[in-house]
């Protein structure tokens, strides 16, 4: 089974927003791109996955290149779930037969929690749901272009739903490895607490003495 991963990458200058009130501007851009490489370098750990591709602009395109993923624009895409359903089409024109879309925001993602997820997809739509939010963490589809995407408020029970109306079999699998995503500062506060990768493990020392730092320490 061909299996490539859709990685949607926000430029970082406008990511994680809802961290603003207590990062500065240049904290969110650096914690973003930090998470995005080491969700990329998971990616390329897991053996079960053939291809990458990171869906995005201008910071998309270059970590696309430097960890050598395909890259698909999303320019004119003004949802992620538009951005994610072009980024579906590019992977079955590179002939797919599953999709595995994973936000860039897993710093404790790991190639082995990957093959164990795709190693339990036995076809139709299986996810993981975010732990805080009801958003969905990964999201594995045969074939890629099964469902339309739904991501959003309560994105997972509404993929399940996106599922049902299909009539393609369906799983929810509760999973720590993709429920730990980074969007508040609730879970700012836990990020030290987690084996993240190297780029977000870099990142917290870098920060260690400043007030970012001091937020991710839960100080």
């Amino acid at each position: 089974m061909s299996v490539i991963a859709v990685v949607p990458v926000k430029n970082f200058a406008a990511a994680k927003l809802r961290l603003r009130g207590v990062l500065g501007t240049t904290d969110c851009a650096a914690l973003a791109e930090a998470m995005a490489r080491d969700v990329l370098r998971a990616i390329g750990d897991a053996s079960t996955v053939d291809r990458c591709v990171v869906v995005g602009g201008s910071d998309a395109r270059r970590l696309a290149s430097e960890y050598h993923c395909d890259y698909c624009d999303d320019s004119g895409c003004d949802t992620l779930s538009a951005a994610v359903a072009r980024a579906a089409q590019h992977c079955v024109w590179l002939g797919a037969e599953t999709l595995l879309v994973l936000p860039g925001d897993l710093p404790a993602l790991r190639g082995a929690d990957i093959d164990q997820l795709l190693h339990t997809h036995r076809g139709g739509l299986t996810l993981c749901p975010a732990s805080s939010d009801g958003g969905t963490n990964a999201l594995a589809v045969t074939p890629p272009d099964a469902i339309g995407f739904r991501y959003g408020r309560d994105s997972a029970r509404r993929h399940l739903e996106a599922a049902a109306q299909t009539g393609l079999d369906s799983r929810c699998e509760e999973s720590a490895a993709f429920g730990r995503d980074i969007d508040t500062a609730d879970d700012l506060e836990g990020l030290r607490r987690l084996p993240v990768g190297p780029a977000t493990r870099a990142w917290l020392a870098c920060d260690a003495g400043s007030p970012a730092g001091a937020i991710a320490a839960g100080q």
